[in-house]
């Protein structure tokens, strides 16, 4: 061989020719590399054979690469370095082939266990519901057509009185929380205390106080000792007390005293000019409406500064026992009179219809005949009617009010003998009944007009009150040598008496409900029962 042959082959330059390169690519040995020149001319040189390279696939790009460098060349990673592997930007395993993509000795179900079990878990959750499916009670059962929305809930018809809610389409009470009743945990009785001649009426302040109305004045008294706590001499001839929110009237033959209750002191004198015989307060404690026999007229008294309004005249009749609704939009007033022990009843009556609320000289006063000696009025609060108490019929009378104003008289509720008082009881909507010659209450659905239940008692019921809570009724029970009070569960119509030692005649009630007064007007005591 000679030198020409073992010497490396250069390009050669020629004129017009440009210089040919063989390309940098690895080839086997064996291999001719051609350069082929300009023209037609050709030169076959025969090249010496390659040196055979050493190649790896790079572990993080899996690329082919040289295995002399110490480095990929193609993504800059040392070569050979145990547990590498592709980055999330190297190229997809997808484009390689399987022999690649599948790791050594791996088995089928190595490699496919996981869409296996993704596939059993779908079919499986697919039947569970088809088995439960056929197996549900009523399953045959067409099911109702869902709403298309959220229903709203029934509204209640006729609207709710004040102090109800709406539940589920009925009105029911809601019982205020600062309220009770007298013997919740066992009644006590504190007295008798001594008390003048010229008494006329008592009423109790708190749980401490109570006063009582004399000819000479107003006095306080201790509820725990019965001691003079204070005496109002600038209140003569006080006649009846009436609590009027923080306020007490007290009724003379010619003026009306307003005492305010914490001091007990006279605020103002608000001159009548006759009698008052009754005192009916709105729900809203703004209004007050006084019945005067004598004047045969209402006066309607602004409670905002303590006078007097407005008088509304009825005629010739003598108006006595009120009603009024919780709007003072809707008033009622009777024109009979509890007589005196052994007197006969008057055997006529009437009742009146107004608007406290307007002028006198606008009034449409709707006169209702009622032959009974209507002697007792109960509004309902909402004011779509009135219950007039007949004590001669032994009757009670509805009325049912017109959008006119006007009230339609409806089918009479026979009651027991003498009927004097009639009072609301919110919860139910009912009313209970005293009877004085019938010895028993009586406990009316005001929605049905019927009687619901009778209570016996063992005398002449005289006075009743309702506790603010309403439920329980305390009626005096006058009896010589077996006088007492009675106090009636209104749930479940129990009755528990207490003995007293004169005969009750009258009964009040602390605003809270928490205390009782018993006055005896003929014994000229009083006892306070909690």
């Amino acid at each position: 061989m000679s030198s020409e042959e073992t010497a490396p082959k250069t390009p050669r330059l020629s004129e017009g020719n440009a210089v040919e390169e063989a390309a940098p690519t690895m080839r086997p040995a064996g291999v001719a590399h051609v350069l082929s020149d300009s023209g037609a001319n050709h030169r076959r040189h025969s090249v010496a054979p390659e040196v055979e390279v050493a190649t790896t696939r790079c572990a993080v790009c899996l690329e082919i690469v040289a295995a002399s460098g110490p480095k990929c060349p193609e993504c800059d990673e040392p070569l050979g370095a145990e547990g590498t592997s592709p980055p999330s930007s190297a190229a997809p395993w997808s484009g390689l082939s399987p022999s690649l993509r599948e790791p050594p000795g791996a088995s089928w179900l190595g490699l496919h266990w996981r869409p296996l079990v993704t596939v059993g878990a779908v079919t499986a959750l697919i039947c569970t519901g088809v088995a439960l499916r056929y197996l549900a009670p009523d399953r045959h059962v067409p099911t109702t057509q869902k709403p298309a929305g959220p229903t709203a809930a029934p509204a209640c018809q006729p609207s709710c009185w004040n102090g109800e809610a709406c539940k589920e389409g009925q009105c029911v009470w809601q019982k205020p929380n600062d309220v009770k009743h007298v013997g919740a945990k066992g009644p006590t009785i504190s007295g008798p205390f001594s008390l003048p001649k010229d008494v006329t009426d008592a009423l109790p302040l708190d749980d401490e106080r109570f006063a009582v109305a004399l000819l000479t004045g107003t006095r306080i008294q201790s509820a725990r000792t019965g001691e003079v706590q204070s005496v109002l001499n600038d209140t003569p001839q006080s006649r009846r007390l009436h609590r009027v929110g923080d306020t007490v009237y007290a009724t003379s033959p010619q003026r009306i005293y307003v005492i305010d209750v914490a001091t007990t002191r006279l605020l103002k004198t608000i001159e009548m000019g006759e009698g008052v015989s009754d005192i009916a307060v709105g729900a809203s404690g703004r209004r007050v409406l006084a019945s005067m026999p004598s004047a045969h007229a209402v006066a309607v008294i602004a409670t905002e500064y303590h006078a007097e309004t407005e008088r509304i005249g009825f005629g010739d009749d003598s108006v006595g026992a009120l009603g009024i609704d919780d709007s003072g939009k809707r008033a009622l007033v009777a024109t009979g009179a509890i007589p005196l022990p052994g007197l006969p009843n008057n055997p006529g009556g009437a009742a009146y219809a107004f608007d406290p609320s307007r002028f006198a000289s606008a009034q449409d006063r709707v006169r209702t005949s009622l032959v009974g000696n209507p002697v007792s009025v109960l509004m309902t609060p909402d004011g779509a009617a009135s219950y007039v108490v007949l004590r001669a019929g032994d009757s009670i009378v509805p009325l049912e009010w017109q959008p006119s104003g006007a009230v339609r008289r409806k089918d009479a509720i026979k009651t027991c003998r003498e009927p004097e008082q009639i009072e609301l009881l919110r919860q139910g909507r009912r009313a209970l009944v005293r009877c004085n010659e019938g010895r028993a209450l009586e406990v009316i659905d005001l929605a049905t007009a019927t009687t619901v239940a009778r209570i016996p008692l063992n005398a002449r019921a005289v006075d009743m009150v309702i506790s603010p809570d309403g439920e329980q009724a305390i009626v005096a029970l006058p009896d010589e040598g077996r006088s007492a009070v009675a106090l009636v569960d209104l749930n479940t119509y129990d009755v528990s008496t207490l003995p007293l030692g004169a005969e009750p005649t009258r009964v009040r009630l602390a605003p809270d409900g928490d205390t009782a007064l018993i006055l005896s007007e003929r014994a000229k005591v009083a006892w306070v029962i909690r």
